[in-house]
């Protein structure tokens, strides 16, 4: 028996090493365009932590800095409504300035709102900052997905790699954020933070200088925000996991007898759980999308949070938790690949689902913490998981013709 298990340990320990080499081969053997999109996410990487700290940080913290319950889903969700509004806007700015120039100018604009998390000067410096930083991720991540987009071969290897990527500056700063902000302060570890992205801006600067594409049809908002059935089904979503389920860490893991550090500390490894999730998964789901298609891990992906929403409702709060960030790391990863498949401009279908995924997660961070107050847990995901199991039906069933399945 020991041997067995010894044996069937080294099997897939070899496994694992055959799929890391093949990925390996994969990528030198790639065009400019898909290690572009690598490095693009390197520079997202950097330029998204000073966000990523805050989750955690607001809802523990806030009110220390002087701002109330809804000032604090405020704070966290007001970016997302900028990139509603921006998100269609950059797409069309990016084919005329390029990739390039796009990452190096927000990846700077990056450094400087994290900056100023750090300087407390108040809620309104907050804002703005808050503002700017939907305004610099909405260019960051328009122009990283574009470089994927370009790596026409293997795209979803390029969509996988590149998510996977993005979140490896997340995964450290919630690791080391609430740490490094016990030890020394806020204020200074955000500015901590804050020179770490510059790393970001080197990165931007050495990336290849490739046009975006230009279909000759700009991207327009009157279809970036037409509720089709992908549309709708990521921001039903984008709603309850990245939206709801993040804001409400703090209430669904709070008990009786722990401090608010020790819940800073939970609700934070929780996070670093996701996006330790967003990493391997990411990774893994580009390797499987070489052999199969990126609908049919979309779609049994989506079947998975909808399990796990019906877990937490039941009160099997972690086992849901844990399902939930895992099965919406190939929902977003691929998201955008399916929604490009279907439209012949990739900067209009990257605006489009961008734009609803934002839309969701924006309104559930809003309301998360209001709304599981007034219909408790049990109600609260019940609900969300009928009404996004209506959803998910309808996309079913509007894209089961064989031009919409075959991706």
């Amino acid at each position: 028996m020991l041997w067995l298990n010894t044996h069937s340990g080294r099997n897939a320990t070899n496994k694992g090493w055959m799929l890391l080499t093949q990925a390996i081969k994969l990528i030198r053997n790639q065009s400019s365009s898909f290690r572009g999109a690598l490095r693009a996410s390197g520079v997202m990487a950097f330029a998204g932590m000073g966000d990523a700290l805050l989750y955690p940080v607001l809802p523990v913290y806030g009110k220390e800095l002087g701002f109330s319950v809804f000032f604090i889903g405020v704070l966290l969700s007001v970016n997302r409504f900028v990139r509603i509004l921006a998100n269609t806007p950059i797409a069309n700015l990016i084919t005329k300035m390029g990739m390039r120039n796009m990452l190096l100018i927000t990846s700077l604009l990056a450094v400087i709102t994290t900056f100023v998390y750090g300087l407390k000067l108040g809620l309104i410096a907050f804002l703005i900052a808050r503002i700017l930083w939907g305004l610099s991720y909405s260019g960051l991540k328009t122009a990283t997905l574009s470089y994927a987009a370009k790596a026409e071969d293997n795209s979803g290897l390029a969509f996988g790699l590149s998510q996977s990527i993005q979140s490896l500056g997340a995964l450290f700063v919630l690791w080391f954020g609430p740490i490094l902000i016990q030890e020394i302060g806020f204020q200074n570890g955000f500015f901590i933070i804050s020179g770490l992205g510059l790393i970001g801006i080197s990165m931007a600067y050495s990336l290849p200088k490739i046009s975006a594409e230009d279909s000759g049809d700009p991207a327009q908002s009157k279809v970036t925000f037409y509720p089709n059935s992908i549309n709708l089904l990521v921001v039903a979503l984008s709603i309850s996991i990245d939206g709801i389920l993040v804001v409400t860490l703090a209430h669904l893991l709070n008990t009786s007898g722990i401090s608010s550090g020790e819940l800073l500390v939970y609700v934070a490894l929780y996070l670093l759980l996701k996006r330790l999730f967003l990493i391997l998964f990411s990774f893994v789901g580009g390797m499987l999308s070489l052999h199969y298609s990126a609908s049919k891990l979309f779609a049994i992906s989506v079947i998975g949070c909808l399990f796990a929403m019906a877990l937490i409702s039941l009160n099997f709060i972690i086992t849901g938790i844990i399902l939930a960030f895992l099965c919406n790391t190939i929902v977003v990863t691929f998201s955008p690949l399916v929604a490009v498949k279907q439209q012949k401009n990739a900067l209009q279908a990257i605006s489009s689902v961008s734009t609803w995924w934002d839309l969701g997660a924006a309104i559930g961070a809003l309301i998360g913490i209001f709304i599981i107050e007034i219909l408790g847990r049990q109600n609260l995901f019940l609900s969300l998981l009928i009404i996004t199991t209506i959803i998910f039906i309808n996309y079913i069933l509007k894209n089961a013709k064989p031009s919409h399945s075959a991706i």
